[in-house]
């Protein structure tokens, strides 16, 4: 330390130029990390920015592809459980009309063949509509989880025997009406209800869980 301090005493201005030379630079130090740091938090700043935005527009994709999706599924029940009877009966009318009208056979192979082609048009605008809802749903599951994809798988099971119980009833219900097998015919509209009940069950569990992967978000 005396050796050191003698050099200085011997060359103050030489360590004079020293000393102010060390302080320019470290001041220059400070001034560019500051800089640097500043940097750094606006691009974290930024960053943070853009994933919140991100989030956000995913977010409001999503809900607006869940909400049109759940209202495809209440549409779907609403036209073919709950009306689907209700638009068979001007067609059974006139089926039953034109049976009880028909004096030979030509007659009754056409009111048959009427019955079945307006039938077979109701039900292929049922599988035009389901076949939109499955698109609708694969479309989901892109980027859907494990989670919400086997709710839709279970869903769209269980639409679909839904479907295949409503074309049986429909395709047997002339002939149970003209045998007046009220037991039947109440077996298989039971089955329709059950049906039913279990859809809206499945459609409940998936908006929960759309809600659970929204907040996740």
């Amino acid at each position: 330390m005396k050796y050191l301090y003698d050099l200085i005493k011997e060359n103050p201005g030489f360590f004079a130029w020293i000393f102010g030379i060390v302080n320019v630079l470290w001041g220059c130090f400070l001034y560019f990390n500051n800089k640097r740091h500043d940097r750094e938090l606006r691009a974290l700043q930024h960053s943070l920015d853009l994933d919140l935005e991100r989030r956000k527009k995913v977010f409001e994709l999503k809900v607006s592809q869940y909400e049109r999706y759940v209202g495809m599924i209440d549409e779907f029940g609403r036209k073919y459980q709950t009306e689907l009877i209700i638009r068979m009966k001007p067609i059974f009318e006139q089926y039953m009309s034109a049976m009880l009208a028909a004096n030979n056979e030509h007659s009754k192979n056409a009111a048959i063949a009427t019955f079945s082609t307006q039938v077979m048009t109701l039900m292929n605008e049922t599988s035009s509509e389901y076949m939109k809802l499955k698109a609708e749903s694969k479309s989901l599951k892109l980027t859907a989880s494990d989670s919400l994809i086997k709710i839709f798988n279970e869903l769209e099971t269980l639409v679909q025997r839904s479907m295949n119980s409503a074309h049986d009833f429909i395709t047997q219900l002339p002939m149970l009406i003209m045998s007046n097998n009220e037991h039947e015919m109440a077996r298989l509209q039971n089955i329709l209800n059950e049906q039913g009940q279990n859809i809206q069950t499945k459609s409940s569990d998936l908006e929960n869980q759309m809600r659970l992967e929204l907040k996740e978000i």
